[in-house]
């Protein structure tokens, strides 16, 4: 008998090999990641800059060319989003759902609470409203903050009997988990420095030649220093993890080891080119490796995300263990309609863009 509270796996067979689940969980979680990333970091530089417009025109511009892509990046950041959580429900149903019980209120919260953030970022790009662009990038930081609580208290078997017995209302967060606030900060920050990346990008379209140095510069600066201060919550997250855990990254394993010491030179790379790209020479070239490795960076973490879930659940739960009755023609079909759906999404997030920089 286990002696931890775990609820049976769906008796159903999965539709499809565990390998193939997983690696369409990472991809759309990863493009989940990129879209959130732009969204929120775009919002953060979108709310400092409104501020600073009131004296000085240049920052005035910024604001409203980031606001106006703000409602697509978060359409996208949902629907992306969605489809990487029911990735992680397929392999890891018993443990979201039995995390999701104990934290129920706020769970259910989020559906109103980005329904609320959407209409902040919907509100201050029709009346350029700083109070709607502040309230949606609250109620952002809000929900990244209620997910981070779900996504480790799931990897906790041994405290959910507990938590049940304390209050079974559905009141329960994690906080306990000390991995949870630099977990949580770490997430943040990373989307704070994609935040400076969509203004690099921003400043790559732009015609004008110093508006478009002007913009580089402040893409560029808004990366480093997050990028730094992301180094050292890092290492913080890194060493409230399990000792277990933690070891893997340390040498026990190989595979684990590499990505960490990728996942520490990459942003280290993409900080010196932006910087090279500052002085002028082959900015946009400097510019654009800067932006690959940020991007190769943002993969890798979602693959030693994965290595993390993994590591803490691998004592009492193994998705690879899970019975499978692969259905090939419902896997054929998702994959037309997720590819027409990441056309469609290129196709709208280029003419937003392209609208939004014509109004500005």
């Amino acid at each position: 008998m286990n002696p931890l509270p775990i609820p049976a796996a769906d008796p159903m067979p999965l539709p499809a090999p565990v390998w193939l689940l997983k690696s369409l969980l990472l991809l759309t979680f990863f493009l989940h990641v990129l879209f959130m990333s732009g969204m929120l970091g775009g919002a953060v530089v979108a709310v400092t800059s409104a501020i600073r417009g009131e004296t000085d025109k240049k920052f005035a511009m910024l604001a409203r060319r980031v606001v106006g892509i703000l409602p697509v990046l978060m359409a996208s950041t949902i629907t992306l989003g969605v489809a990487a959580l029911l990735f992680v429900q397929v392999l890891y149903g018993q443990m979201l759902y039995a995390s999701s019980i104990l934290m129920g209120v706020a769970w259910f919260a989020l559906i109103p609470i980005v329904i609320v953030g959407y209409y902040g970022f919907y509100w201050a790009s029709n009346k350029s409203s700083l109070r709607g662009l502040g309230l949606g990038v609250l109620l952002v930081f809000v929900v990244g903050l209620i997910f981070t609580n779900n996504m480790t208290l799931m990897l906790a078997p041994e405290r959910w009997r507990a938590m049940y017995s304390a209050g079974a209302a559905g009141l329960h967060l994690n906080f306990d988990e000390l991995s949870l606030v630099p977990r949580y900060l770490h997430m943040m920050l990373g989307s704070v420095a994609m935040g400076g990346l969509l203004v690099v990008i921003l400043g790559l379209r732009e015609k004008k030649i110093e508006v478009r140095a002007w913009l580089l510069r402040q893409g560029s600066l808004w990366f480093v220093v997050a990028t730094a201060a992301n180094i050292v919550v890092g290492f913080w997250f890194l060493m409230t993890l399990r000792s277990e855990v933690r070891d893997l990254f340390m040498g026990r394993s190989k595979v684990a080891t590499a990505l960490m010491i990728a996942g520490m030179l990459l942003p280290i790379g993409a900080i010196v080119h932006l910087v090279l790209g500052l002085s002028g020479k082959k900015a946009d070239r400097q510019a654009m490796a800067g932006i690959g490795a940020a991007v190769l960076t943002v993969a890798l973490m979602v693959g030693m995300r994965d290595i993390v879930r993994t590591g803490y659940l691998n004592p009492v739960f193994r998705a690879g263990e899970m019975a499978v009755s692969s259905q090939w023609g419902v896997i054929g079909l998702f994959f037309l309609l997720f590819v027409g759906g990441l056309v469609t999404l290129g196709w709208m997030v280029r003419k937003v863009a392209a609208a939004s920089q014509q109004k500005a």
